[in-house]
């Protein structure tokens, strides 16, 4: 009989359990009912658990465990059989089941294991406090549960908004920003870094642009030409030719051209000295994009509490001190750089614009929107090692040789004069002229050799393209130079210098630079739009499509709710309001008209001429005479009588060529449905046929059902037949008769154009006229003038009704009847409302004058309905000698003071009217908010008896902390009155006596 297998992976408690199990069995009192004893936890065990989750030496030891119980054990079924015919799974054991009697006869039997179905023992409590860690979600997914993807709506009106609003704050930055450059104090922090040799350059340009004259300098008389040759003869110092008067210059102070603008050469000076005197020290802006919600938070914790941290969380500049120590170090960010650049052009007398790359958050959905690794990012800002490593070795992997000191310096020309190695040093070196010597262009400096900086950590290195730069204006040409000293070192004084500005290509790309909004801040404090500037072919909106908000179209209705037209609404436009120019501070001036009309002004894409033969689909798709048949929309179809023209070649996959016909544009008409005709007052004429069938468009539940099911019937796919112009008519319905309005099965009658009403009916389009009908009893039919889609529902549009000619004078007499009416209740609805806030007015001001005369703190001081004219003293200093007081809760270790007289109640006087006496002033006929004019003065007015009872009390009780004695206001005499009653409530328990006494 073969061995019995099980199917099973069976749990078998270890051998230890059950000698600890028969061990208390063999203590007991004589009891023969088994006892299973708690097993051994397995590998199983852990793996169906999903909260007691293993660790791997747990896991290792258990199953090397049961490895050794299958060595030792020798009752096992499966010991015979070789491994290969079966699976290597833990051995199902026998267990033996010991009873407390010596006689029984199944003491060698044995059982197999079955499992159990007794419910587990609990798992013991644990003590002490749990600690729980809950993680959010860092990455939400643009597909939600239902299947749909992309974001939904509100996740795109946040990132809008997000944009939009990032972009306003980077404006307000930089207008800060600009601000500071027009300090006087860093402007000339700036200039006094000149060395002398910038100072020729300045005058120079000075000269050639003829902002200053030169001074006419006497020549000395000029004698015979003499030959001096031979030894101890000088060479004469000036020219040998002499041009005379007339070779001066006749006009004075005119620009001279003859070298093109002098503006470029002082420019080409200023960026070669400031590339190498300015040291980056800190990373600039960058566009890092969004982030995940939790690293998000992190950060922003971490930029809040922890010291701040340039390489991390960027360049800080608290205020305009920390910004003219910047000036006078030159250091910082390259954008600090540019920065400082044009507040040294300004300082110089140029007008120079700041001009600033914003890099905003977008406002899409695509790759280069989302931020990059942690890790990545905070690479990609500082690379030190790699930086430094890479410029000491050549490309080709050859080691630089060492540079030696230069021990003689050479003449230089008017090429070479740009080039420039300046230092520190420089500013106190000589200018080299022309007219120097030999021997003094010698110079020795094996002994002064300079030590080199310390280098300096790269940053932005992955940047490629500059957010900052200059534009100055020329005063020869009047138009703007834009000029970049840090990233590129450019004056762009060409066109492709000036497109070199765009952030383009791979690198751009990666490092998230874009070109949406390039402002150019003034130093009048205006700014400017000027993309249009550095844009390719100045073709707008070309690579800001997509990271700059479009022009959107708004609708404008009319009267009746119809669209009139559509208006172009730019918002970036609307936020530029702000800062441009055009105002009676701000003027324009006619550079901005010229710059508006000829740099800024976008250019028109010129079309280009495609050759017969090489036309491609994208020409087809795009022209706007020739189409083919496979680029028609859904609501385009051909005439019946239209003939190809010509045939495109189109060549496919291989050598594959596909013919299509070619068809002119002028053939091609607008299709509509039948409803969509219905609803501009127009049907098909019977029996036309249409010319294009279309695949169903439902726009409702309904309409979706409807086709499903005539899907399901036929089996095919519906399609709708399209109709033109051409084949279909004006809807002119029956006259009506008797009165009677015709409707269809809803009820109503479509009204969506005027020819749409019948014969000897009139539309009424007036609200209410249908409870006029009703009410009349004359028949009629509510008249539908559209529908509104919403929640794959289809809503009709209901305008007024239309009823017979014979009965419109009297539904029209009606109808102004009612709506004078309805003119009545909504004025005495107002009025109420109006009376209702003055009464509430009046209370206030009954209520504040109560609490002045109860209490006498209330005055001028005080706020009232939001006004305060001043501070009482009086008042204030009350409040400081209740101090002690505790703001009115008893302090630590207060005794109240006992009252003289144990009988006398002190004042009780109250901001309120008394509840215990309504019913008297009630029968009185005293309103309690009748205003009293104080005609009844006399005769209510107490005596002096019952004045001084009324005093009385008030001094017996203790005083704290009261106020100076003022003198009391007139009051009332229902006043004094209600005050009386309050303090003689306890004495006299009869209330007759008050009524009496008020009636008197």
């Amino acid at each position: 009989m073969p061995p019995y297998v099980p199917r099973k992976r069976l749990r078998t408690p270890s051998p230890d359990n059950d000698d600890q199990a028969t061990k208390k069995l063999s203590k007991g009192k004589g009891k023969s009912t088994p006892v299973t004893s708690a097993r051994k936890t397995t590998l199983f065990d852990d793996l169906d658990s999903g909260s007691n989750r293993g660790s791997a030496e747990k896991t290792k030891s258990v199953i090397q465990q049961m490895h050794n119980d299958d060595d030792d054990s020798d009752d096992s079924s499966l010991s015979s059989l070789s491994d290969a015919d079966f699976e290597d799974v833990p051995t199902a054991k026998r267990q033996k089941v010991n009873h407390d009697s010596d006689g029984s006869e199944d003491d060698d039997m044995e059982f197999e294991d079955v499992p159990s179905h007794e419910p587990q023992q609990p798992e013991p409590e644990l003590e002490g406090d749990i600690e729980l860690t809950l993680h959010q979600i860092s990455h939400v997914p643009l597909v939600s549960e239902l299947g749909k993807k992309g974001p939904s709506k509100r996740e795109k009106a946040i990132r809008i908004s997000t944009h939009c609003m990032h972009v306003q704050l980077l404006l307000w930055h930089n207008a800060v920003r600009n601000s500071w450059l027009c300090d006087k104090e860093v402007q000339a922090i700036m200039i006094s870094h000149l060395p002398p040799r910038l100072w020729n350059e300045v005058d120079r340009w000075r000269r050639n642009s003829g902002l200053e004259v030169p001074e006419e300098v006497a020549k000395k008389p000029t004698k015979g030409r003499t030959n001096a040759k031979g030894k101890g003869k000088q060479r004469a110092s000036t020219s040998t030719r002499d041009w005379g008067d007339a070779a001066d210059r006749l006009e004075k102070g005119v620009p001279d051209m003859s070298h093109g603008d002098p503006l470029l050469r002082l420019m080409k000076c200023l960026v070669s000295w400031w590339k190498q005197r300015f040291r980056i020290t800190a990373p600039g802006l960058r566009k890092w994009g969004y982030m995940s919600a939790r690293r998000l938070g992190k950060l922003r914790s971490s930029f809040e509490t922890e010291p701040h941290d340039p390489e991390r969380f960027g360049e800080r500049i608290k205020d305009l001190d920390e910004f003219r120590q910047r000036a006078q170090d030159c250091t910082g960010s390259r954008d600090v750089g540019s920065q400082l650049f044009t507040a040294l052009l300004r300082g110089l007398g140029l007008e120079a614009r700041m001009v600033a790359n914003l890099q905003p958050l977008g406002f899409g959905w695509s790759k280069i929107e989302e931020a990059d690794d942690e890790n990545n990012g905070q690479g990609a800002q500082v690379d030190t090692n790699k930086s430094t490593a890479t410029t000491s070795k050549k490309p080709n992997g050859k080691k630089k040789r060492p540079v030696k000191p230069a021990t003689r310096r050479v003449k230089k020309t008017d090429k070479d004069a740009l080039k420039m190695d300046l230092d520190d040093s420089d500013e106190y070196a000589e200018p080299i002229t022309d007219e120097s010597d030999d021997d003094s262009s010698i110079v020795d400096v094996t002994d002064t050799i300079r030590p080199r900086r310390p280098e300096s950590k790269a940053y932005d290195k992955d940047l490629e393209f500059p957010h900052y730069w200059t534009e100055v204006l020329s005063p020869v040409t009047k138009k703007f130079l834009p000029v970049e000293p840090i990233v590129k070192s450019i004056v762009a004084s060409s066109r492709d210098l000036v497109e070199s500005l765009e952030p383009r290509g791979g690198k751009a790309e990666k490092a998230k630079q874009v070109m949406a909004y390039c402002i150019g801040f003034s130093q009048d404090g205006t700014a400017k739009d000027v993309t249009v500037r550095y844009l390719k072919k100045n073709i707008f909106p070309g690579k800001t499509k997509g990271f700059r908000m479009p022009e959107e179209k708004i609708p404008v209705y009319n009267k009746h709710g119809k669209v009139k037209r559509y208006d172009q609404f730019d918002w970036f436009r609307s936020v530029m309001r702000g800062y441009i120019r055009g105002d009676r501070e701000h003027p324009l001036t006619e550079v901005d008209e010229e710059e508006d009309t000829i740099d800024l002004k976008p250019a028109i894409p010129e079309k280009k001429e495609v050759k017969e033969g090489e036309e491609t689909l994208q020409y087809y798709k795009t022209s706007k005479e020739y189409v083919l048949q496979r680029h028609l929309k859904r609501e385009e179809a051909l005439l019946p009588d239209a003939v190809p023209v010509k045939v495109f070649r189109n060549k496919g996959k291989g050598s594959k060529v596909e013919e299509e016909d070619v068809y002119l544009r002028k053939d091609v008409v607008a299709v509509k449905s039948a409803e969509t005709w219905h609803k501009q007052g127009r049907a098909p004429i019977d029996g036309v046929k249409p010319l294009k069938h279309a695949p169903y468009r439902a726009a409702t539940t309904n309409r979706r059902r409807e086709i499903a099911e005539a899907e399901a019937a036929t089996g095919q796919k519906v399609m709708q037949p399209l109709y033109s112009f051409e084949q279909t008519d004006w809807i002119i319905p029956p006259p009506i008769q008797n009165g009677v309005i015709p409707k269809n099965e809803y009820g109503n009658i479509d009204m969506f154009v005027e020819h749409m009403c019948p014969e000897g009916a009139v539309h009424v389009p007036y609200r209410g006229v249908v409870r006029v009908c009703k009410r009349l009893q004359i028949d009629y039919a509510e008249a539908v003038v559209g529908f509104e889609f919403g929640h794959r529902m289809a809503v009709p549009v209901i305008q007024g009704v239309v009823i017979a000619e014979e009965n419109y004078d009297r539904v029209m007499e009606e109808l102004e009847k009612d709506e004078a009416e309805r003119a009545r209740k909504e004025n005495e609805k107002r009025r109420k409302e109006v009376m209702t806030m003055w009464r509430k007015f009046l209370m206030g001001l009954r209520i504040a004058e109560r609490f002045k005369q109860d209490h006498g703190h209330l005055d001028k001081s005080v706020e009232v309905f939001g006004h305060a004219p001043g501070i009482d003293e009086e008042f204030e200093a009350m409040r400081e000698r209740d101090e002690d007081m505790a703001g009115g809760f008893l302090p630590e270790g207060y005794e109240e003071e006992e009252p003289a007289e144990a009988n006398e109640n002190p004042r009780q006087t109250s901001g309120f009217f008394p509840v215990a006496n309504e019913e008297d002033d009630s029968d009185d006929g005293n309103d309690p908010f009748e205003v009293d004019y104080g005609k009844r003065k006399e005769a209510e007015t107490p005596s002096a008896e019952e004045s001084d009872e009324l005093e009385a009390p008030a001094k017996a009780a203790p005083k704290k902390a009261a106020p100076k004695p003022k003198a009391k206001p007139k009051q009332s005499a229902r006043r004094r009155t209600r005050r009386k009653q309050a303090v003689s409530s306890e004495e006299d328990s009869d209330d007759e006596d008050f009524v009496n006494s008020d009636s008197d």
